[in-house]
Formats: C-alpha cells, structure tokens, sequence
C-alpha cells in the first residue's frame, strides 16, 4: 500500500504537472516561469525542483517509466515469442499507442515542440535515449535475429511511424472535443502504424 508521504509526493507532482499545461496551453512554453506554475499548484520553487530539474521536464513527466516498462517487457518476453510482436507489446507496455499519447496534453507537447527550440531538444534528446535504450534490449532479447544496426532501424521506424501518424491525426483533429475524439485518435495511429510497419509486423514466408 502505497504510504501517505509517497501519496502527497504524488499529489504535487501530478499538480505541477497540471499547473503547467493549463498555463503552456494559455501563454506559450516562453510566456511561462518555473515560479508561476509553482505558484499555480500552491507549492514554492525550491519545492519545484525537488521534482523537476527543468521547465521542459513538465512535459515528459513519465519518459524513463516508459522506457524501463519496455524494456522489461522485452526482458520478459515469452519463450518462443516472435522479435516483433515483443517489441510492440514491449513499446504498448510503455505507452507508445497509448492514451496519453493521444490526449489533450499530448497534443499540446506536440504544439510545443514545433513552437519551442527548447522543448524540440529535450524531445529529440528523450526520443534519442528512449531509442538506444529500448534497441539495446531488442538486441539482447534477440541475439540471433538482430545485430545492433538492425535493432536500432527497427524501433527507429516503429517510433518515427507513430510520431509522424500522430502529428497527422492532431492536425486532423484539431479543434474537435467530442468524447470519443481520444479514442478515435488512438485507432488511427495504430491502424497506421500498423500499415506502415506491416513488412515487418507480418514479414512474408
């Protein structure tokens, strides 16, 4: 059970969090402070960096849980569980096609990426190390099937397929609120992911 010092550690965590896209989505990643989004979520700035080492961070609040969730999923793939369908259970583990990549919040991060020299570096950075990360393990998991190029292209194309479908499907999306636009967006960028990788996801005997 999860103690109440962790529980309240969560709170302000999840807080900042909140804090800070409400004030990206009003003034922009340059028109906001560390001190505003501390003030916003009631907490101070020496409090702030006991959380977040930067303003850009706020952004990707869960980047290595989402690495460690896919490369333990390749860690533990099953016995006689083919290289692809590991590395996509492996990448769904860690959110890849998931919900909060499709959300509000995940269309603003995009927003501001495209805005903000500074966000793009630390994407591009995250992107990068997520990569690395999750293709040494393909390799180690895999060893007869991938050398370390081999393992890197293939992750490469399955992550840079779901970014580029989900930059289309917010720029088609854009504006739209119903309640089911989320899980509409998830449905396109994995049936287009799933198009775009079928070589790979259904290779030919």
């Amino acid at each position: 059970m999860t103690g109440l010092r962790q529980r309240k550690r969560d709170r302000t965590r999840e807080a900042l969090v909140a804090s800070a896209v409400r004030l990206f989505a009003e003034r922009g990643y340059d028109g906001v402070t560390v001190a505003e989004i501390a003030e916003e979520a009631e907490v101070g700035a020496r409090t702030f960096f006991a959380y977040f080492a930067s303003k850009e961070d706020l952004l990707f609040p869960d980047a290595q849980l989402r690495v460690s969730a896919a490369v333990d999923a390749l860690r533990d793939h099953a016995p006689g569980e083919a290289p692809m369908s590991a590395l996509v259970r492996a990448l769904d583990s860690a959110g890849v096609t998931g919900s909060d990549m499709t959300s509000d919040a995940a269309r603003l991060r995009m927003r501001l990426i495209a805005e903000s020299p500074v966000v793009q570096g630390r994407a591009l950075r995250y992107q990068a190390e997520a990569q690395d990360a999750i293709a040494r393990q393909l390799r180690a998991s895999y060893p007869d099937d991938y050398d370390e190029v081999a393992a890197a292209a293939v992750v490469g194309a399955f992550v840079g397929a779901v970014t580029a479908a989900l930059r289309a499907v917010f720029d088609a999306s854009a504006g739209e609120a119903s309640p089911g636009v989320e899980e509409d967006r998830r449905a396109r960028v994995r049936e287009a992911t799933e198009r775009a990788l079928a070589p790979w996801l259904h290779p030919r005997s």
